[in-house]
């Protein structure tokens, strides 16, 4: 996981987003004693004034899911609720009230009201204020005595809910914590309330719903996931900029080192040890006139805390963050990282999703140097995806460890100026336990943009035996295949049980081109795996490229949202039950746009004796291909991904990731 701080494009779009104004700020409280002098206090606020909203025009800017907002922001645009009756009552995990109002009082003309709590009330995530009128409602969880009660505490209400938190477990810290994080959001208020929970779903929906899901899951135990981890990621970024027609095609790869150490039942003490990075950025205004920059660089180590729960999610929370690196300042949403871990082995996998402001300094010490962030000086936006896996390092690792077949899933990008370019592939490869290896034949295909207008092409590949390959009692992969006679240096891995393999290489010439591509290899089955019944957490990222390159062509960064599932009914059917993010561009130079799109479709499956897998997914416009393997115990899978419109060629290509989650396997061992 990373947070880039890019330094050449100014970049993505505008957004002020509504943000809290701050329910549950601590004012001590906690759990009530039931003592009757004991009160709740809190402002109502809502668009335009009251819960009955009034439309009114110009909603919000909005740009991208996660983009951020000076820190301890408040809504812009909410008004108070006078005279509107609130309530105090409790709810089942469903939200659905259960047994009497206990007590309500009106709210005053400045929205303020004062509730006193009934004797033998307790204060829990399971106890709400509410206010109602005009088939409306906004309600916020009573686990302090100071409750404000606006759109933030009535989205986070219903986040827990949909993930079907047991709110009478909540904590004051989790309920708090959570609406302060959201906070720091710049969100801007505007017509009706259902309208701006949608819009807050767009902006912040995915943040909530990964620390909801921290929230709600059972403790795990850190000692089982110690050890000495290398860390892979392949990232992809859109930006743009403010009143500007120029922005970039980014692409990011870093390798890190990384031990986790058993902090305390479900506490992870994660170091990073080190990280080399390589960067680069295709920017201008259009494909055909774009230039490009690449850089390569070494991180420090650093010291992080993650938690671990039972179902395998290692997280670890950054914080808001605002730099200033030359004539240039950034600011960074709070972000959750959620590691999903593979059932019965030490790997994780990460699907990131962030975003930054961009900003132009200003000096403040009077020496003529910038020094600090001008929040009236916005550049523009910037939108990253990455894929990451972490895996366990052996340490008595042996050629004879290497063996058998494995299923292998690539993804390359390739720009240089005119062109740009992505590519995937499908093989097997077989490693003998003797140092060598024979790479089966392949397919693919590759999209690209130029000049003159979208390219596709179907690839295939001849392969070859008795390669070699040379590794380290620590799983590193030192070479792989061989070059005129001369072993061929990559950059790879190779987890504990010596069923996983990760490759993640950059090249380029100079400023005329660059290339980044990712590697995933499962050991294969040796008969049919068991996939009924499984659920699945999905991970995409992909990247659709249509049009010309010389201004007319669309750029779109696709990924799934973190509650994004498939659900094999059987070996052959199941659902896609997903969100997905995209973020678009028309050509390089254009605004970033931003989508959400849900899908629940049935889902055609195939899967061979060994492994390989095919999954489809039909639509009326075409239909999505997911082409890869299961490993031994069908725990992970790993494939490509490519959409195929009815009326012409692919467009769209990507990795997936499936990681089995179901409810009734086995926990963490």
């Amino acid at each position: 996981m990373k947070k880039t701080t890019l330094l050449l494009i100014a970049s993505v779009a505008s957004a002020t987003l509504v943000s809290g104004c701050g329910g549950s700020s601590s004012s001590g409280g906690g759990a009530g004693d039931g003592d009757s002098g004991l009160s709740i206090n809190g402002t109502a606020t809502a668009p335009t004034g009251a819960v009955a909203i009034h439309p009114q025009p110009g909603f919000l800017e909005i740009a991208l899911n996660l983009l951020i907002s000076p820190a301890n922001a408040a809504i812009t645009g909410l008004d108070p609720v006078a005279g509107a009756t609130v309530q105090l009552l409790r709810i089942d995990d469903e939200g659905n009230p259960v047994g009497d109002v206990l007590a309500e009082t009106v709210t005053s003309i400045s929205g303020d009201y004062t509730l006193p709590l009934p004797q033998d009330v307790n204060l829990a995530g399971n106890l709400l204020v509410r206010i109602t009128g005009s088939g409306a409602q906004m309600r916020a969880q009573v686990v302090d005595r100071m409750v404000d009660i606006n759109p933030v505490s009535e989205f986070v209400l219903r986040k827990f809910i949909e993930q079907g938190v047991d709110l009478d477990q909540l904590t004051v810290s989790e309920v708090v914590t959570l609406k302060g994080k959201v906070d720091t959001f710049d969100l801007t208020a505007g017509n009706d309330l259902s309208d701006m929970l949608s819009k807050l779903d767009l902006e912040v929906g995915e943040f909530v719903e990964q620390q909801v899901a921290a929230i709600n899951s059972q403790p795990g135990d850190a000692s089982g996931v110690t050890g000495n981890y290398r860390s892979s990621a392949f990232g992809l970024g859109l930006h743009d900029s403010d009143n500007d027609n120029f922005g970039t095609f980014a692409n990011d790869l870093w390798l890190s080192e990384f031990s986790f150490a058993d902090g305390g039942g479900n506490i992870v003490s994660i170091t990073l040890e080190t990280e080399e990075n390589a960067y680069s950025n295709f920017s201008g205004s259009s494909v055909a006139t774009a230039s490009l920059f690449y850089e390569t660089g070494i991180e420090d180590s650093e010291a992080l805390s993650g938690t671990l729960s039972h179902s395998g999610l290692l997280t670890i929370e950054g914080p808001f963050e605002e730099s200033v690196n030359g004539d240039y300042a950034f600011r960074y949403p709070a972000m959750v990282y959620n590691l999903q871990k593979v059932k019965e082995k030490g790997l994780f996998f990460l699907l990131s999703q962030e975003a930054a402001v961009r900003y132009g300094t200003t000096d403040t010490n009077g020496d003529q140097q910038p020094d600090a962030l001008n929040p009236n000086d916005r550049k523009g936006d910037e939108a990253f995806r990455a894929l990451e896996v972490f895996a366990r390092s052996p340490s008595s690792m042996e050629s004879s460890d290497l063996n058998g077949t494995f299923g292998r899933v690539f993804m390359e990008t390739y720009v240089q100026s005119g062109v740009i370019e992505l590519q995937t592939e499908v093989s097997r490869v077989t490693f003998n336990g003797d140092g060598t290896f024979d790479q089966g034949d392949g397919t693919g295909h590759r999209v690209g943009l130029e000049s003159s207008g979208g390219t596709y092409m179907a690839l295939s590949e001849t392969g070859s035996t008795g390669e070699p390959i040379v590794i380290s009692a620590q799983g590193d992969i030192v070479s792989a295949g061989s070059e005129q006679g001369q072993p061929t240096a990559t950059d790879g891995f190779i987890n504990d049980s010596f069923d996983f393999i990760a490759f993640a290489e950059t090249e380029n010439n100079d400023t005329l081109w660059a290339e980044f591509n990712k590697t995933l290899m499962v050991k294969l089955p040796e008969s049919t795996p068991d996939i009924a019944g499984k659920r699945y957490r999905l991970m995409l990222l992909s990247v659709s490229l249509e049009g010309a390159g010389n201004g007319t062509s669309d750029i779109e960064m696709i990924n799934s949202r973190f509650n994004s599932y498939i659900n094999l009914n059987s070996a052959t059917a199941g659902t896609l039950d997903g969100h997905f993010t995209v973020v678009e561009k028309s050509g390089l130079g254009g605004d970033l746009s931003v989508e959400q799109d849900s899908i629940n479709q049935p889902v055609a499956v195939s899967v061979d004796a060994q492994g390989a897998t095919t999954l489809t997914l039909n639509d009326e416009d075409g239909h999505n291909l997911m082409e890869g393997f299961f490993n031994q115990d069908a725990s992970l899978g790993v494939f490509t991904t490519r959409w195929v419109p009815d009326d012409g060629d692919p467009n769209e290509l990507g990795l997936v990731v499936l990681v089995d989650v179901t409810e009734d396997a086995p926990g963490i061992q």
